[in-house]
């Protein structure tokens, strides 16, 4: 201090002053999650958190629909079955009506469809419940991790990429031919214009992530990682798979050519809930394998009257190709109400197939409908 009484700053003063304002503006602007890259726009992609099944297909469809819009007869759907564009699907059900009448040509050529998803965490029921990346779950299933101890999954999709045919198309393949007349006499016929496709990847909690990525390795098609310091495994698809189906629904009109018509909105879940509240009865189809024998689709059938004797199940086995078929068996439900159906039915199917799980479909149908969809032929 000089004899005027003030203050002198000297050199290293005015360096802790410059230091301070560099720290100050380095936590200022640096980004919040220096692992975390940033999207096309600059911002940083969320977690979303997803509930259950309902909430999960919705999200889908938001993110689907604000990308690529759609009219009042376009819906979007998560995929379980990888039905190749043109697939004609019935009023009702994920079972196909048609499987080649209605296919474009040329198909459309796909293109990337980056950051259209954000990373989802859900629980291990959800993601179960939508059979979602059913290779990577059929692989930590077979690779003896419990899902049911990862009280929540992250679901991440990589790659995305997305498949569709544009209104002039749909209107080429639909107004003429075989496939017009089909759609014109069966009113409600939904047609699978587009798909999403992309690499899925799961985060779950495992006890010993090195035993089962030893197994992992031996059952192939996945690459892994796990997490050091902590006990997850992260398991992704090696080739990538359907994400959701973009589907058209048709009615008839006057002059046999085609018209759109509003998709019934799938039912939302209902808490506490049962079947038996709504007085409805089960009706079950049974599907297999076109190579397996007759007599395979028949015994699932008297399984079923004989564990169940109040359902209705259908005699009638629809008959699919190899390559449409699950790899296990599948109880396909629609309804929110119907998973209690879906559950007992899984129960009396697990006789024959040990492995047979219950899957949700996010497709309109009758309450109480439920698909037996049985393994493809090995």
């Amino acid at each position: 201090m000089n004899s005027t009484g003030k203050k002198v700053v000297g050199p290293i003063a005015v360096i802790a002053v410059l230091v301070a304002i560099i720290v100050a503006w380095h936590f200022a602007h640096r980004p919040k999650n220096p692992l975390v890259t940033t999207n096309r726009n600059g911002d940083q992609p969320s977690t979303q958190n997803v509930g259950d099944f309902d909430q999960f297909q919705q999200d889908l469809a938001n993110r689907v629909l604000k990308q690529f819009g759609g009219g009042s007869d376009f819906s979007v759907i998560v995929a379980t079955t990888a039905y190749p564009l043109g697939t004609l699907l019935r009023a009702t059900g994920s079972v196909p009506a048609d499987l080649e009448d209605c296919v474009p040509a040329p198909l459309p050529k796909p293109f990337a469809a980056q950051h259209l998803f954000p990373s989802y965490t859900m629980s291990s029921d959800t993601a179960l419940a939508a059979n979602l990346g059913s290779g990577a779950l059929q692989g930590l299933d077979s690779a003896g991790v419990n899902l049911k101890q990862s009280q929540n999954i992250q679901y991440t999709i990589a790659d995305a990429q997305i498949q569709i045919m544009d209104d002039k198309s749909v209107e080429h393949v639909t107004a003429q031919g075989d496939c017009g007349k089909f759609i014109s006499s069966h009113p409600g016929m939904r047609l699978i214009r587009g798909t999403v496709l992309g690499k899925m990847t799961f985060t779950v909690k495992v006890d010993n992530p090195a035993a089962v990525k030893a197994q992992l390795a031996k059952i192939g098609g996945f690459s892994f990682n796990d997490n050091p310091g902590s006990s997850t495994l992260s398991i992704a698809d090696n080739e990538s798979q359907p994400i959701v189906l973009l589907l058209s629904e048709f009615g008839t009109s006057q002059n046999a050519s085609v018209s759109p018509t509003t998709p019934k909105p799938v039912e939302a879940a209902v808490p506490n809930r049962s079947p038996a509240s709504v007085d409805v009865r089960a009706h079950m189809y049974v599907q297999e394998d076109a190579t397996d024998t007759p007599e395979a689709g028949t015994k699932v059938v008297q399984l079923l009257r004989k564990g169940w004797p109040t359902a209705n199940v259908e005699s009638q086995v629809q008959k699919i190709p190899t390559q449409k078929m699950p790899d296990v068996a599948q109880v396909r439900y629609f309804n929110a109400s119907d998973e209690v159906f879906a559950n007992r039915c899984v129960e009396i199917l697990k006789q024959a197939y040990p492995n047979a799980r219950a899957v949700r479909i996010g497709l309109p149908s009758p309450k109480g409908q439920l698909e037996v969809w049985l393994p493809r032929k090995r």
